[in-house]
């Protein structure tokens, strides 16, 4: 401990300390390892029911930030631009349009 000054503090000499940077390892999305749907699995409508505003449906990015359609129900991938005008069987409409929120079809 050193005096500092005329102040009444003391202050403890820091030693130094060397340092390791640890950056924190990235978790990608195992959706990234998935396949693309089937062909006949979408069928193309012209109703608000596509993919887009389906229960299912879900979005992320990759490890080279592009962003990917997928649907957890069938555990695959959703060509891009088919999430806007095709839909599958087991379409389910979102919990958030009877609240009235859903962002992804904003």
């Amino acid at each position: 401990m050193e005096f500092s000054g005329s102040r009444t503090y003391w202050i403890k000499a820091m030693s130094w300390y060397r340092t390791q940077k640890v950056l924190p390892q990235k978790r990608y999305n195992p959706a990234e390892e998935w396949d693309y749907l089937e062909e006949d699995t979408l069928k193309h409508t012209r109703s608000a029911s596509v993919c887009m505003t389906c229960q299912h449906f879900n979005y992320c990015c990759d490890r080279h930030c592009r962003t990917i359609l997928t649907c957890h129900l069938h555990q695959r991938l959703i060509p891009h631009g088919d999430h806007l005008t095709s839909k599958c069987q087991c379409w389910i409409q979102r919990l958030e349009r009877k609240i009235g929120w859903c962002p992804e079809a904003a």
